[in-house]
């Protein structure tokens, strides 16, 4: 016999075998038994939480001659005729591959038709998000009043894509994600039926990757037998995820709590050249948080705070082609930081290991206070000049432009700032010399200011005039936003002193401080 795919060998036959959704099975069995069974319903939801299967137990159950508390009987004639493929009366239409007007006014002129041996016949659109607006229309006036004998039931993972005409005739049903508990029965169900050993941390571990999606959990399931056929345990699961092990992944923890910047900067390159997936291994760093504040009920606002981050840098990650990049950036400012608040001796031991990749540790910690200060003068000038006088038209002529910067992405001097600055970075405002712009991530930002005389004279290119370019993360610009709807008058043009102006005020500073006045 022909092998079958675990998610369609084991697809429920009848509503009882559903795991889940038990708000819509409640709705759709109670419209059997007491005989209000609408003429359209519109199922919504993500992927795999059976919106298609429970539309075809739907189809089949409407159909039932001996029907029990909802329940098909799968004995009589209409379940028997209807399970099979042959079966005119229930059709499936794929939206989005039969998306045009002609086709669906080819169903409309079919509908009129009465069924060829079932009581109803059942139009089930899968996808009907890809429908085009032509095709919307022409079914519009069909799902409004279509003949006695027809069911239309849409499914759609996308319902913010379907017209307001379409949803308002329809009787609506959310698909959720189906819970965890739900998720464990089935997987150990099926791993009992198909003579498979696996233990419950694996289960939860196939669970957790699924994210509320059945389907996918029995794909998961099904490589993993395909894997190693027999005893599948957690790393197993992890392995064929794409993930790294139980085992490395805590000594990833242990050393990350422990500020060693020099073996996270070397695992996360040892990661990215065996191909594993970093945005994983953002998201079991994000779990490990999350269990530490809650689970444990160890409260900490800073580990809130990096948990906020590191989401926000998945969602840059997912956009940029330095996803590798971005990480060690972002584990290096939280690394850092977090050590400059804790314990700066142990920071700088592990910052000397790492030459190659911060110059920035051999600075005295006076000198590095000093140049942050700096920096935050920078920014607050740069930030008030642009907002003190800004032009609309700048703004969207740099907005208009943007895109040129990738022409940049593999030059020899600027490409790893262009492509930094074309997948995470937006323009905001600007002024007839002033540009901010904007990340996500506070360490990218840093990492832009940093490198600010690059930006700049990518600036040049692209715009072809040199701006004084600055940096902010987008909290920052939010705050700043407040303000400026609060009280334009609050930001004041400065001069901003070149560097050579810098230095010979910092000599007059500390000469000051020896002599006095003189």
């Amino acid at each position: 016999m022909k092998y079958q795919a675990l998610y369609r060998k084991y697809r429920p036959k009848n509503f009882n075998d559903v795991y889940g959704q038990n708000v819509s099975l409640t709705i759709l069995k109670n419209a059997i038994t007491k005989n209000k069974i609408s003429h359209a319903y519109l199922f919504y939801g993500p992927r795999g939480t059976g919106k298609t299967s429970i539309a075809k137990i739907f189809a089949r159950t409407i159909n039932c001659e001996n029907t029990n508390d909802g329940i098909l009987c799968e004995q009589c004639h209409n379940c028997n005729a209807s399970i099979e493929k042959e079966c005119v009366d229930i059709i499936e239409i794929d939206a989005a591959s039969n998306n045009g007007v002609d086709e669906i006014r080819e169903l409309r002129n079919k509908v009129t038709f009465v069924p060829a041996e079932l009581k109803y016949k059942v139009y089930i659109i899968d996808e009907v998000h890809m429908l085009s607006i032509g095709a919307f229309n022409a079914l519009l006036k069909t799902l409004e009043e279509p003949p006695e004998h027809v069911v239309f039931i849409l499914a759609t993972t996308e319902l913010n894509k379907v017209p307001v005409t379409i949803i308002s005739r329809c009787q609506t049903l959310e698909f959720k994600k189906i819970n965890d508990d739900d998720m464990k029965g089935r997987l150990n169900e099926i791993a009992k039926n198909e003579n498979v050993e696996i233990n419950d941390e694996a289960v939860t571990e196939i669970v957790r990757y699924s994210n509320g999606g059945l389907r996918d959990a029995i794909g998961t399931l099904e490589k993993a037998i395909s894997y190693c056929e027999n005893n599948i345990d957690v790393n197993v699961i992890k392995e064929i995820s794409g993930n790294i092990s139980k085992k490395e992944f805590e000594e990833f923890i242990e050393n990350y709590e422990n500020k060693n910047v020099e073996y996270i900067i070397k695992k996360i390159n040892e990661f990215y050249d065996r191909g594993i997936d970093l945005i994983k291994i953002i998201n079991e760093i994000i779990e490990y948080l999350r269990n530490t504040i809650i689970n444990k009920k160890q409260f900490d606002k800073n580990k809130c705070l990096i948990i906020k981050e590191f989401d926000a840098l998945i969602e840059v990650m997912k956009k940029s082609d330095n996803q590798k990049v971005l990480l060690e950036i972002t584990m290096l400012n939280l690394l850092i930081e977090n050590n400059d608040n804790t314990n700066t001796n142990n920071s700088t031991q592990n910052m000397n290991n790492m030459n190659n990749y911060d110059d920035t540790t051999k600075v005295s910690k006076n000198d590095r206070k000093n140049e942050n200060n700096n920096n935050i003068d920078m920014k607050k000038i740069r930030v008030s000049n642009t907002l003190y006088d800004p032009k609309k038209d700048i703004i969207n002529k740099i907005r208009n432009d943007w895109i040129k910067i990738k022409d940049y992405a593999f030059d020899t001097n600027y490409g790893n700032i262009a492509r930094l600055l074309s997948s995470d970075i937006l323009p905001v405002a600007a002024s007839n010399t002033n540009v901010i712009v904007i990340s996500k991530l506070n360490g990218i930002a840093e990492q832009i200011n940093n490198d600010i005389e690059s930006v700049e004279k990518i600036f040049e290119k692209v715009f072809n005039k040199r701006y004084k370019v600055i940096c902010i993360s987008e909290k920052e610009w939010n705050e700043y936003i407040l303000i400026y709807k609060k009280n334009k008058d609050f930001f004041k043009y400065s001069e901003e002193l070149s560097s050579n102006e810098k230095k010979e005020k910092t000599l007059k500073e500390k000469a000051y401080e020896l002599f006095g006045e003189f």
